[in-house]
């Protein structure tokens, strides 16, 4: 099942094995509540970037999460949707689409947010794979079912009123996740897509 899934799924599955090494490298290093172990391993801190010029961080941030309860939920997302839209991109594509969407997201995280807080976890690319599903359901809604396109349509809703409720998410990385999905829908995803 696992090999199957891999099979179908390459570029969704080692998205999710490094992001999983990464949680135990963390766990056994200092835990995740130690923000200097997460900055060590390349958590997004803007002083870092505007006076280190590590830049670098804007990537390595998208592979390290906050608690085990942070990456099972986004890996758990990225297993069902991540798989999907790879499936409909390509294995090459979807990378592109996941990095672009995740490295736009992190950018947005240090240019406009709170340059003391410090910042990680996968959630601007997965907010980018659903701002471009949500996208697809009124402008390719003959690619899903009709249950599916509710779904999303609903994931979509709940998690943006989540992302305005709760103190603790990055507000710029998922909206600006979000929107780069939206954009770069246009230019990854929609050229791939039969009429």
């Amino acid at each position: 099942m696992i090999m199957n899934y891999y099979e179908k799924n390459p570029m969704t599955s080692l998205i999710i094995l490094i992001n999983a090494m990464m949680a135990v490298v963390v766990l056994t290093t200092g835990g995740f509540s130690d923000l200097i172990n997460l900055i060590e391993w390349g958590a997004l801190y803007p002083p870092f970037i505007t006076f280190n010029n590590e830049w670098y961080r804007l990537l390595t941030a998208m592979f390290l999460h906050g608690s085990l309860l942070h990456i099972f939920f986004n890996m758990y997302v990225l297993f069902y949707l991540g798989a999907l839209l790879e499936r409909i991109l390509g294995k090459w594509i979807f990378l592109m689409f996941y990095l672009g969407t995740g490295l736009l997201a992190s950018f947005a995280v240090y240019a406009l947010g709170d340059p003391n807080v410090v910042t990680v976890g996968a959630s601007g690319a997965i907010f980018g794979i659903i701002g471009s599903l949500f996208i697809m359901t009124y402008l390719k809604p003959y690619y899903f079912n009709p249950y599916f396109i509710r779904s999303i349509r609903s994931l979509t809703f709940i998690n943006v009123a989540l992302t305005f409720i709760i103190p603790q998410v990055s507000f710029y990385g998922h909206i600006g996740g979000l929107l780069s999905g939206f954009l770069l829908y246009f230019i990854l995803v929609k050229p791939r897509l039969q009429s």
